[in-house]
């Protein structure tokens, strides 16, 4: 067996040779940060001067942080939030494309919803923040609609508004993107199908209920299951758009692992931060898995 096992080593010896410099760049780029911060997690790091080993205490004082908490109950909501309507965009922008029939208008449309998913979050974040502004183009609407005696709001000073807006911009940004997944997706699904609905009698909304939707729900879970591996991790748009008045709605965990870790020097507790959250992002993503049936998609 072992000889057979060490002729099918030499056989795709090419192959294991060019994953070589793949594996030593996961390792010393990927593997080792994490060691290095699991390992900066039990310490007490001062900024002159070695290491303390502390054990649990950054764990214990996160745990027992409200501003830590309050930062994973935003990450939660603001991740989950923006998911469910990105989620529900993309795959409605995908169902409308796919009715498109005329292809200019088509490529028009699919180009226009997937552009701002390649924009920087500077740069969506300062055309929202303007449009939002008073006297950007949400409020000259509303003036318009309820005359001259309209006060502007100042929408991004709102702690009420604040999740809303991250959880709309963030949908809007990346629904073009999902977009694209689960357009991939439909386009390969077979044509005699549509056909024999359509021989049937079926309507095109019995045709997107009954054909479209169930062929693409391996992408769904796919799509799910890789989105839900990084509703903790937002960290880009909450940088750029959060401001002081709104801080206490938006700020999620790698935002404040941020300050703590790099503006404050506290790496300890940082990464300690980190840990917990790459735990919970692991536990996130085994729950969904298994809720979602995922490993049925290769059965």
């Amino acid at each position: 067996m072992k000889g057979r096992q060490w002729q099918k080593v030499k056989r795709y010896r090419q192959i294991y040779l060019l994953m070589i410099p793949v594996l030593i760049y996961f390792l010393v780029f990927s593997y080792y940060p994490l060691i290095l911060g699991i390992v900066k997690s039990f310490q007490k790091v001062k900024l002159l001067g070695g290491s303390q080993f502390v054990g649990f205490a950054n764990y214990i004082e996160i745990l027992g942080d409200s501003q830590y908490r309050q930062a994973f109950v935003n990450s939660l909501l603001v991740g989950s939030g923006t998911f469910v309507l990105q989620f529900v965009w993309g795959l409605l922008i995908a169902v409308l494309l796919n009715e498109i029939r005329n292809k200019v208008y088509k490529s028009l449309f699919q180009t226009v919803t997937y552009i701002p998913y390649l924009l920087s979050w500077s740069v969506v974040g300062g055309l929202w923040i303007t449009i939002l502004s008073p006297a950007g183009m949400v409020n000259g609407f509303l003036e318009l609609l309820q005359g001259a005696d309209y006060s502007p709001v100042v929408f991004m000073s709102e702690a009420s508004f604040a999740r809303m807006i991250m959880i709309f911009t963030g949908a809007w940004k990346g629904a073009g993107y999902f977009a694209a997944l689960f357009m991939a997706a439909i386009v390969g699904i077979d044509g005699s199908l549509y056909e024999s609905a359509r021989m049937d009698g079926a309507t095109r909304m019995q045709q997107i209920c009954h054909i479209t939707l169930p062929m693409i729900k391996p992408t769904m879970k796919v799509v799910t299951v890789l989105s839900i591996m990084g509703i903790l991790r937002n960290f880009d748009q909450i940088f750029v758009m959060m401001n002081a008045a709104i801080s206490d709605k938006v700020k999620n965990l790698l935002v404040l692992i941020y300050e703590e870790g790099i503006i404050q020097f506290n790496v300890g507790t940082a990464t300690a931060a980190a840990t917990i959250v790459l735990l919970a992002t692991l536990l996130i993503t085994s729950l969904v898995k298994k809720l979602l049936k995922y490993e049925d998609i290769y059965a």
